[in-house]
């Protein structure tokens, strides 16, 4: 039936009065079907649910990065050539990027999954480098180099070895402004930072003395791009 409190049930034992109009029991103690606020049981808190929690963020965190790292460099993870075999069978080493540009890496930047997919040829040797965003804009900055491989030679070595290593090859053609004389190879890849980063290579002609320049500029691209 209804009850006069508006809850479905029967009217509750005793004298029908509400607990708070009750006295107290004996000697100002509280009702037997009462809890005595000096006495109650707390439950402690539980501090494993948020600290599972948390360890679950950051998991999904780095899982997240990876896999966007991954997807961003069409699904290749960033591996750094030991050699690289062109024209005539002719096997040229390398040598990472994280020894060969080494003059240009600050503050974690280039990431480790750009640098990590770049490498020079072995035995170049560090002629200058130019840091051009002077930590006031996003990473640019550029390594000269000098080596014994012909002109053609190094190109075909970084036109193997960039796609090889999740890079994609966006122009090849004449050098940065238009310049004939040398030619340039420029590269593409996501990284796990969530930017894409781009590498341009300008291969010069070899001097008299059979020595070729070329460079490696590393730079990260806008959000718009």
């Amino acid at each position: 039936m209804v009850g006069t409190t508006g809850q479905l049930g029967t009217t509750p034992p005793g004298d029908g009065s509400p607990p708070g109009d009750r006295p107290p029991d004996g000697d100002g103690g509280v009702a037997a079907n009462e809890v005595d606020p000096d006495h109650r049981l707390f439950q402690p808190v539980s501090t494993r649910g948020p600290a599972l929690i948390v360890l679950g963020i950051a998991v999904f965190i780095v899982v997240l990065g990876t896999v966007a790292s991954v997807l961003a460099s069409n699904g290749r993870a960033p591996t750094t050539r030991a050699t690289v075999t062109i024209a005539g069978n002719t096997v040229v080493p390398m040598t990472p990027a994280t020894t060969a540009l080494k003059s240009v890496i600050a503050a974690g930047q280039p990431p480790a999954d750009i640098l990590g997919a770049l490498s020079v040829p072995a035995a170049s040797t560090v002629v200058r480098s130019v840091d051009s965003d002077q930590g006031t804009s996003q990473y640019d900055r550029t390594v000269y180099f000098t080596t014994g491989l012909t002109g053609p030679q190094v190109v075909q070595v970084f036109t193997k070895s960039l796609p090889s290593s999740g890079w994609k090859v966006i122009y090849h053609g004449d050098g940065a402004l238009q310049d004939a004389d040398q030619t340039e190879v420029l590269g593409k890849r996501g990284s796990g930072d969530g930017f894409y980063w781009e590498v341009g290579v300008v291969v010069s002609p070899a001097t008299s003395a059979g020595i070729t320049p070329y460079s490696v500029e590393v730079f990260e691209l806008p959000d718009a791009d």
